[in-house]
């Protein structure tokens, strides 16, 4: 009798042994199958140099200097996660689809080494400057930052242009839309052309303020207004 009650408890001590190794084996293989995430980044995209004295000579004082301001961004795309639109009023977070930084930093990154290296210049937006030297303080606020998967990347931006010490400024509207193929390296693709084209848009833009020359076909001239200074005007 006692040897049966001894095996009787010896077959429950390895059904639940056998219980626990299986359940650890999925627990195992559920972690596995999990998604690698993947982490896109805009970067630049080598360039010509649109100014004729721009050269890789760092040791010449560059014309002017550059300070791109924070970019403002849409609240449904400022998030990691890459936001795919699916039609007019439906929207799908990629959560194993990211960019390596907030998108509003992702552009301005962008925009900052892609018009130091066309422009021949480099930014000042965190660091003392001369005080004789110009600089071009550069303002992008993004109205549509959109990404249709295997059709096309989609960037509406509102942008200025002012010398630091002027009052004359460039307000421009740019969009573009880049088709992409399948895949979200290639939609990556798509908005760092898109990008890469305001940037060139917006060098020319510096280059005009600078040289004083018609202002490009997108852009209007004026005196600074500020948002606040229209409200009170009213």
């Amino acid at each position: 009798m006692r040897l049966k009650t001894i095996m009787r408890s010896s077959q429950a001590g390895c059904l639940k042994l056998l219980l626990a190794l299986c359940s650890i084996a999925a627990l195992v293989a559920a972690c596995t199958s999990i998604p690698e995430v993947q982490t896109y980044t805009l970067g630049t995209a080598p360039r010509p140099a649109l100014r004729e004295n721009a050269s890789v000579d760092e040791s010449s004082r560059p014309a002017f200097l550059i300070d791109v301001a924070p970019v403002v961004v849409p609240a449904q795309i400022a998030r990691r996660q890459l936001v795919l639109q699916k039609d007019s009023v439906r929207v799908q977070v990629m959560e194993q689809e990211r960019w390596s930084t907030a998108p509003a930093d992702e552009i301005r990154q962008s925009l900052s080494a892609s018009l130091s290296e066309a422009l021949g210049t480099f930014e000042v937006a965190s660091v003392p400057f001369p005080a004789d030297q110009p600089v071009y303080r550069v303002s992008v606020v993004v109205q549509r930052f959109e990404s249709w998967y295997a059709s096309h990347a989609l960037l509406d931006a509102v942008w200025t242009v002012r010398p630091r010490t002027g009052a004359t400024m460039l307000t421009c509207h740019s969009i573009y839309s880049v088709p992409v193929g399948n895949g979200f390296g290639e939609l990556v693709k798509g908005h760092q052309q898109a990008v890469s084209q305001l940037s060139d848009e917006i060098a020319a833009a510096i280059l005009a303020v600078q040289q004083e020359s018609p202002a490009p076909s997108k852009c209007v001239r004026g005196a600074m207004r500020t948002a606040t200074a229209g409200i009170q005007a009213k």
